[in-house]
Order: structure tokens, then C-alpha cells, then sequence
């Protein structure tokens, strides 16, 4: 029988891959049907991902920069941007970016199809590597 009571998920420290990130109620591995909540930050960085569900993205504080199908939105602290299921989505903070991730249901339990990560330099270059 399911519970009604609230459930407490305890903050849980960053993973220990780039960029910072921890996820809130769960771990997206597997099939979900409830969204999932994440906190991550980025300090002159960007990643690259698509996924099979929409991924928004609510700056907590900072600038953060998002590109997806040849348009790029920039979001300040209190600004909410969204990437479609399917699209390819950059997202990248020059100086700093805290967000609050939700990914939104993912019944068929795809994976990501790109995940990139890269270190945005001194001259707007980037180095990448996988995540």
C-alpha cells in the first residue's frame, strides 16, 4: 500500500564528476515517472546533453546561458528556461550559474544520447571532455 505521508529526501553531497551536481529524490537511472530534482552549479563551464524528456532549468543565482536549436537564452537568478525532449541543449555560465534542475517524466527509461562537458577558458574556448 502507498503511503500519503511527505517524504524527507536529505541533502547529499555533489557527485564527483563535473560539473557539481547532486540529485535531490533520486538518481536518473532507470525508468521514472515523477520528475527529478537536481542542484548543480557551474563556474566557467558548459554542458552538452539531449534527453528523450524535458529539462528545465531555474537559476537560483548567477547567468546562465542556454542554447538549443540555433537559439541562445540567457536566464538570470528567478529565470526559468526549458529544453524540449529531443533537442540538443547547451548550457553554459562564463563566471557562475546555481540551478535547480527538474527533469520531467521518463517512462521509457532512455538514457541521455550526448553528454559533454567542457571548461569554458579565458577566451571563450572550450576544452571537452565525456562526462
Amino acid at each position: 500500500e502507498m503511503s500519503l505521508a511527505p517524504q524527507k529526501f536529505s541533502k547529499g553531497p555533489y557527485s564527483a564528476t563535473n560539473p557539481n551536481c547532486r540529485f535531490m529524490n533520486r538518481s536518473p537511472k532507470g525508468a521514472w515517472t515523477a520528475p527529478i530534482l537536481m542542484e548543480w552549479e557551474l563556474t566557467g563551464e558548459s554542458v552538452t546533453d539531449e534527453h528523450v524528456h524535458d529539462e528545465f532549468a531555474y537559476v537560483i543565482e548567477g547567468k546562465l546561458f542556454v542554447e538549443a536549436d540555433g537559439v541562445t537564452v540567457e536566464a538570470n537568478a528567478g529565470d526559468t528556461v526549458c529544453v524540449p525532449a529531443g533537442a540538443l541543449g547547451r548550457y553554459s555560465a562564463p563566471e557562475y550559474a546555481r540551478i535547480l534542475g527538474v527533469y520531467a517524466p521518463n517512462p521509457s527509461g532512455i538514457p541521455a544520447k550526448s553528454n559533454t562537458y567542457a571548461k569554458i577558458s579565458g577566451q571563450g574556448d572550450s576544452v571537452q571532455k565525456p562526462t
